[in-house]
């Protein structure tokens, strides 16, 4: 069944499109959604509706915000990103798209090793990219490393 496309849905896929690499939480979007279309965006809780079909056609994916209890959203490339996982950097907030082999290899690790089957839609492996890594004043410890 086909699904009907309103404005305000456009106007908010558009947007997350433009911004591929940042992710948002409702409130952003709105904000600046405002910034740059005017007053004639969609109100909060229509975007808190759109943005949840969104997550649900797989279109969108949600992450926590740090430590805190909100989200944010962010949108990923079609079809192909449901076959590998991602990758989150806590520094500058990007979203990586693993190589679908390595993607399947550590898939099968876990699989085999611990009789247990990752949901790769769902997971997100976070950690740092190689820019955010070498920036200076970053800890090891801050980076995941191990102290010795």
């Amino acid at each position: 069944m086909a699904e009907y496309r309103t404005e305000q849905k456009k106007m908010l896929s558009d947007f997350l499109k433009a911004n591929r690499d940042q992710a948002y939480t409702v409130e952003d979007l709105v904000e600046k959604m405002r910034e740059l279309y005017g007053e004639n965006v969609p109100a909060l809780s229509t975007v808190y509706r759109l943005i949840t079909r969104l997550v649900e056609e797989g279109t969108v994916k949600r992450f926590v915000k740090g430590h805190s209890r909100r989200f944010v959203y962010q949108i990923v490339e079609g079809e192909h990103c449901r076959s590998h996982l991602h990758m989150k950097c806590i520094g500058c907030g990007r979203l990586l798209h693993l190589d679908d082999r390595v993607s399947d290899e550590l898939l099968y690790a876990v699989r085999s090793s611990s009789q247990f089957s990752v949901n790769e839609e769902e997971t997100v492996l976070f950690g740092q990219c190689a820019a955010c890594d070498r920036k200076p004043g970053v800890e090891k410890q801050e980076r995941g490393e191990k102290r010795k």
